[in-house]
């Protein structure tokens, strides 16, 4: 029996899915209240989605390095000493740098208040590592529908399909801000 989407596939969806869900709310938090504290509900659904992609990522890094299954080592690159599905290194980088991002966008808040325009420095580092983690879902979803069968690949491309949706939701958000 096979795995239609593994689960760390689903959780990459859920990282991307729950940035942009609170890069929409934080925008309208702005723009309706003002400036907002560093643990308000928007925020934690954007950097939850580095936590959602370091963790499982790193899961699938350690697992291919340490406890080789089969299938994912012979499907992984090695960096560092490191084996892993290329996507797992990717989202994995986008979502450390994301969260090691959070204390420099809240400083910037606090040394220049509300952002005059969205698109402020640590706002651009966010959705670079926004756009790495959905693109290292994509790979790591690629990589399984190389291998999948028939009825597996056709719910593979639906998630391919979601994850190219939120890349343009991404790219959608940070192109109209800049744009104003």
């Amino acid at each position: 029996k096979s795995v239609a989407v593994p689960w760390y596939i689903w959780c990459s969806v859920l990282a991307v899915t729950s940035a942009m869900i609170g890069a929409h709310w934080d925008i309208s938090w702005h723009r309706s209240i003002g400036r907002d504290g560093f643990w308000t509900p928007a925020h934690v659904a954007i950097y939850l989605c580095g936590v959602l992609a370091g963790i499982s990522c790193a899961y699938l890094i350690l697992s291919a390095t340490f406890a080789p299954v089969a299938g994912l080592q012979e499907a992984s690159v090695k960096m560092w000493g490191f084996r892993g599905p290329l996507g797992a290194f990717i989202s994995a980088w986008g979502g450390v740098t994301m969260i090691t991002s959070a204390p420099f966008d809240n400083w910037w808040h606090n040394a220049y208040g509300l952002d005059v325009k969205t698109v402020s420095p640590p706002h651009v580092v966010l959705a670079v590592r926004i756009f790495s983690i959905a693109v290292g879902a994509l790979l790591l979803t690629l990589a399984e529908q190389n291998s999948a069968s028939a009825s597996d690949r056709r719910r593979l491309e639906w998630m391919l399909a979601l994850i190219g949706g939120l890349v343009l939701m991404n790219l959608a958000v940070f192109l109209t801000e800049s744009s104003e």
